[in-house]
């Protein structure tokens, strides 16, 4: 009583696996236990799962749990759920379920887990499961165990394997279905797909008893065999759209087939004493997937989304949604009396990208009904405590990337114009892109970097087309790094990158590499450059906080693939030489609050880590989410780290923060603030300056003197990183100052000290304002 079997081979082509719920993990990943302290940050239930029922029987029903329209490994996904108890994670190779067992198909062997256990027994290589035709989705699995490669009935229990019988040689890729009382196989197929099928009983394997079809055998679909009765589904091929198709009920014993219509595109079908169920999902209607039922006397009833069904004999097993997706039982399936037999639930999102500055983190999930949508959500922080608030989402967003600082956060937008939005809603425009001139290029390792009033991009210059048998695509072969100004609404250009160079930008300090892989650092303000690093290996990561530039290089071995790494990071106010670490296909850094995060990648399986400047001492803080295609691309395993607090996401897809080690680093002022330089409190006018802060300034004013004369003292304390104030041109007592000049001078602190500049100055943070 299997059924569903057509979902593997579509789940195998690029559908995704999770229930987070249950904490599980994709198959074969390398699990490290979440750094104490963190939090989920984006683990709310919003999104509707997909679920493929296995298979059933009167032990249990197996199944399995999707994220819809995302990779295959993105999260876990097969779960067991053994009659009359709990459901728990099994392997998700385990995609049979006959009798008291589930199954596992694998290249050299076969293994099985009896249902209610989680010992995995594995038979040898001899006694392997034959191959099933997948056209008709078949199994050679029944309750007894399953039919071998080498024509030998295999019993499989709680002592092991071992073959008990021979039966007729059936070849590879011919069985079609078995149960516990014979088999079916694919005898012949011609170059249309007609095929013909036989059944053999084990009590007589030497003789083939042909199947009736009714001329309804042209690629059957989602064969089931349940003792003498044999179901199957077969398109209708002259119908260009196949919106219809047949269901075929026939017989073992040679009876005639009956063939029902069904206005779906069935791919399954599951039996049920003398009813059928079948599951479909029509080509021009992919998004309302039916499962139904078709009585003994043809009558045909049906419930909408519901997209796999399966039988213990007695009941048939679908998948249903709504407010509470599970698995849901019935002998007819109507919708109408429906008995839960476990509840999957909405899934958390699955997020792309997170960013984290003062006080909020910002991500990019699929949580909003109309695709990828931009959220921040403000926390807290005391001590190693950390404290989440409300979500806000920001609006709809058309790639992963994002960076965020202060109140504002950048994104590319679906047309891939490039946007700056503040936390209350106002939005700039800082480049609209043209795909036939240029494009803000975002990602695969560019510099995307938001910081006081500048953001850091690339600029990617059209020069042609590929093209191939998928049609054309433009080629970006020129870029620009780019620096947006907050203050003048303008870009400046500053210089030839690639595409794929990285480059950093931290308040008035932007740090590049050249094409001899030097590291660089400019003031922007003076425009003083520096080397941090001299020529050498290919620097794939970049970062700089305050005074401290951090990086990662790679040893290339072959075309594009990191052999040994190295991470590093130098004092530039100190006379002390670099410090290395050795790391393995590294590439992405983020340095903050004292540590350099980096990620560690064996085989694609990627570790979040933390380096505590100053010692050699190594934290793992998790296992990581990452897309990138080989570990020259480790760069697209996204996380960020400010101040004391790193964000990152987990290979459940859920986003993730995780409070570092205190570390002593006064609050610095980035420079570039923004403010008029004069204003009329006479005409209505007020002085609204905004300085950037390196992090949280719990303690803050603004003083404001004439000469030696204190004129007012505004405060300007922040918990997001941009201390503002507002002067409307009175003095303490609330009189209008008289025209003229005016110092003014920021000071502030927390826990580690004293705001200095951000080249770590002390001298006083000060300025001027004319009153008019």
């Amino acid at each position: 009583m299997r059924g569903s079997r057509w979902v593997r081979a579509w789940a195998g082509a690029g559908l995704a696996l999770a229930l987070v719920a249950t904490g599980a993990m994709p198959a074969g990943a390398r699990v490290e236990a979440d750094a104490p302290g963190t939090v989920d940050v984006n683990r709310i239930p919003s999104r509707q799962p997909e679920i493929a029922v296995l298979g059933a029987s009167p032990a249990g029903v197996l199944y399995r749990v999707t994220r819809i329209g995302h990779p295959l490994d993105a999260g876990p996904g097969t779960f067991l759920k053994p009659t009359g108890k709990p459901a728990y994670k099994v392997p998700d190779e385990y995609q049979n379920l006959a009798g008291d067992k589930i199954y596992a198909q694998l290249a050299d062997v076969t293994k099985y887990l009896l249902i209610g256990t989680t010992t995995e027994r594995t038979c040898p290589a001899a006694l392997r499961a034959a191959y099933p035709y997948g056209g008709a989705t078949g199994s050679p699995f029944t309750s007894f165990g399953w039919l071998s490669h080498s024509n030998q009935r295999v019993t499989a229990d709680a002592t092991g394997c071992r073959a008990t019988g021979a039966i007729a040689p059936i070849g590879k890729y011919k069985i079609a279905a078995a149960d516990a009382t014979g088999y079916v196989t694919i005898d012949s197929e011609d170059i249309n797909g007609y095929m013909t099928l036989g059944y053999r009983s084990y009590a007589t394997p030497g003789t083939s008893q042909p199947i009736q079809t009714g001329g309804y055998n042209r690629h059957v679909y989602g064969l089931d065999l349940e003792g003498s009765v044999i179901t199957w589904a077969h398109h209708d091929y002259a119908d260009s759209e196949r919106k219809n198709s047949y269901v075929i009920r026939s017989s073992t014993t040679g009876g005639a087939a009956k063939v029902t219509t069904v206005p779906r595109h069935v791919d399954s079908t599951a039996i049920n004493g003398s009813a059928v169920g079948w599951a479909a999902c029509n080509w021009s209607e992919i998004t309302r997937c039916t499962a139904g039922s078709i009585s003994s006397t043809g009558v045909i009833t049906q419930v909408l989304d519901s997209r796999t069904v399966a039988s213990d004999g007695t009941r048939f097993f679908v998948d249903t949604y709504g407010v509470s997706p599970g698995v849901d039982s019935a002998t007819v399936i109507d919708g109408k009396s429906w008995t839960r037999v476990v509840t999957v639930g909405l899934l958390p999102p699955f997020t792309h990208g997170v960013d984290v500055a003062a006080g909020n983190v910002a991500y990019v999930d699929d949580q909003g009904p109309g695709g990828d949508t931009l959220t921040r959500r403000p926390f807290t922080k005391s001590g190693s405590t950390l404290t989440l608030g409300a979500q806000q989402v920001l609006g709809a967003i058309g790639d992963r990337q994002l960076t965020r600082d202060g109140d504002r956060t950048a994104y590319l937008d679906a047309v891939r114009d490039l946007w700056i939005t503040t936390d209350g809603g106002f939005k700039t425009r800082v480049f609209d892109s043209n795909e036939k001139v240029s494009v803000a290029w975002i990602g695969s390792g560019a510099p995307f970097t938001l910081s006081g009033h500048r953001l850091l991009w690339v600029r990617g210059d059209y020069t042609g087309e590929d093209c191939g048998p998928w049609g054309c695509a433009p080629i970006y072969g020129k870029a620009r790094l780019m620096a947006f100004d907050i203050r003048t609404g303008k870009n400046v250009d500053l210089g030839a990158t690639t595409l794929t160079r990285p480059a950093a930008l931290w308040g008035n300090y932007l740090v590049t590499t050249d094409s001899t892989n030097r590291i660089l650092r400019k003031d922007l303000s003076s425009g003083a450059v520096v080397q941090v690093k001299a020529a050498g290996p290919r620097v794939t990561g970049l970062d700089v906080n305050g005074s401290i530039v951090g990086w990662s290089t790679c040893a290339t071995v072959g075309t594009d693939v990191c052999g040994v790494s190295k991470i590093g990071y130098k004092i530039m106010s100190s006379s002390a030489p670099a410090v290395e670490l050795t790391s393995l296909h590294s590439a992405k850094v983020a340095l903050s609050g004292g540590h350099l995060a980096y990620t560690l990648d064996s085989n694609d399986k990627y570790t979040l880590k933390t380096w505590r400047l100053g010692t050699t001492t190594t934290t793992v803080i998790g296992s990581a989410y990452g897309f990138g295609l080989a570990p020259a691309f480790v760069s697209t395993v996204p996380f960020d780290m400010h101040d004391e607090t790193l964000a990152w996401i987990g290979i459940d897809r859920t986003a993730r923060l995780t409070p570092t080690a205190a570390f002593t680093a006064r609050p610095r002022y980035l420079g570039n603030a923004s403010g008029a330089a004069s204003f009329s409190p006479s005409a209505g006018q007020r002085w609204s300056p905004a300085f950037p802060i390196s992090k949280a300034l719990p303690t803050c004013a603004i003083t404001i003197k004439s000469g030696t004369v204190l004129k007012r003292s505004l405060p300007c304390a922040t918990s997001i990183g941009i201390a503002r104030a507002s002067w409307d041109g009175k003095d303490a007592a609330g009189r209008l100052v008289a025209k003229g000049k005016y110092t003014w001078t920021i000071t502030g602190s927390d826990a580690d000290g004293g705001l200095l500049w951000w080249n770590g100055s002390a001298n006083p943070i000060s300025g001027t304002v004319t009153v008019g």
